[in-house]
């Protein structure tokens, strides 16, 4: 394939090649590394070739309409996207606005956008996959694993274990085997959903582990396929990720991607969260910021062990910090050990474990300072009698909702 044409190619004449439509949507090996050796040899290209990814990535949808919530969703998107504060916004805007209108009368796109197969699993823009809200205390979301076919399995368990082998043709949950035909949907992604009050233990079929917590959920395929092992995650994991140079393990969240080899590290990353939170226990790893603003340059950040990166998601200021990085994974043991962190912060882990609702009867409480280490395998009212042992608080009950109040 002659790639040297795609030199002097703008967002609009990528959205307008088939060859590039094809990369995007089923990332054959052989095309990922075509496009990965064309980004090396012109790297002036990446920030083109990664708008024009996102618009695609945006526009992407599984059936040919889009219900209602989804045409929010897409135009709310679109919308944060476009939002910058620079003195040239409606300059920027209006080309924005020409990119899309050109991408919907391409000939080219529209193929690709209306094609009724499962959207890829290497993606670069997080909501490839749609996750479930499991922020609600009070839902009814079930924890689930659905497989890459659409099939669905209940995680009734506590803790439920998962666990793929190598060519990703026998799956085990818990203590039940699931046989694939080998190969199957291989490319495409698996999603596990854990709501609140429930966690879990995932063995990837290249032997990675990742740790699973409250609230949270993650994609990843079957068996991992071009140039890089990627995941994406909404809600906090930890993940000690097996070694193989050739194939960097990628961890992707709405702000930020975690590139790694083989090394152990957690990722916190709720939605309702103001930060985005990556603590490094072994290993290197390095940190993909991403600005949501489409044409901003990301940028790198080294961490080495014992680092926290902490990222405002709002502003992209960066906070770094040296820490004991066990404190921040005993969270897989059912413990909590803070150093005067605010009581706000660790109330709504203590929520997320439990399936609770607290609320403050003044804001002020969650400015307290706590410290300690809290073992979570008690109930929640027990966790709160020792939290009341060096905060002045009280608390009243009232079904799942417990309300603070100062002393």
């Amino acid at each position: 394939m002659e790639m040297d044409k795609y030199k002097n190619f703008s967002e609009s004449d990528f959205l307008d090649d088939h060859y590039f439509l094809q990369w995007l949507t089923y990332r054959s090996a052989e095309d990922e590394e075509i496009w990965m050796d064309f980004l090396k040899s012109y790297p002036s290209k990446v920030q083109i070739v990664r708008a024009a990814e996102s618009i695609f990535n945006l526009l992407r949808v599984r059936e040919r309409e889009m219900n209602l919530p989804e045409q929010f969703e897409l135009w709310n998107r679109i919308r944060i996207e476009s939002v910058t504060s620079e003195k040239n916004v409606w300059v920027k805007l209006v080309k924005y606005a020409a990119v899309l209108i050109c991408v919907f009368c391409s000939g080219a796109l529209s193929f690709y956008l209306y094609q009724d197969k499962p959207i890829p699993v290497y993606n670069r823009v997080i909501g490839s996959v749609t996750f479930e809200d499991s922020t609600k205390k009070y839902s009814n979301l079930k924890a689930l694993l659905i497989l890459s076919d659409g099939s669905k399995i209940p995680l009734e368990r506590q803790l439920s274990k998962i666990s793929y082998n190598y060519s990703g043709n026998q799956l085990v949950v818990n203590q039940d085997t699931i046989k694939q035909e080998a190969g199957f949907n291989s490319g495409f992604l698996n999603r596990v959903s854990i709501p609140y009050g429930k966690k879990s233990i995932i063995e990837l079929s290249d032997g990675t582990k990742v740790w699973l917590n409250a609230g949270s959920q993650i994609a990843f395929p079957t068996v991992f396929s071009g140039a890089f092992r990627k995941v994406e995650l909404k809600g906090e994991a930890f993940f000690e990720v097996a070694k193989n140079a050739e194939r960097p393990f990628l961890v992707e969240t709405c702000d930020q991607v975690v590139h790694v080899v083989g090394t152990k590290f957690n990722v916190s990353a709720y939605p309702e969260d103001k930060f985005v939170q990556t603590v490094l226990q072994e290993g290197k790893v390095s940190l993909e910021i991403r600005d949501k603003k489409l044409l901003k340059k990301d940028h790198f950040i080294e961490m080495d062990p014992d680092q926290m990166i902490e990222l405002d998601k709002e502003s992209k200021e960066i906070f770094r910090s040296v820490v004991d990085a066990s404190k921040y994974i005993m969270w897989r043991d059912d413990i909590l050990e803070f150093n005067k962190i605010d009581l706000g912060k660790a109330l709504k882990q203590i929520e997320r474990f439990y399936d609770i609702q607290i609320t403050l009867a003044d804001p002020k409480i969650a400015l307290y300072k706590l410290s300690g280490k809290l073992d979570l395998k008690e109930n929640p009212e027990d966790v709160l009698n020792v939290i009341k042992l060096t905060v002045p608080i009280a608390w009243r009950k009232t079904n799942k909702n417990f309300k603070l109040t100062e002393k």
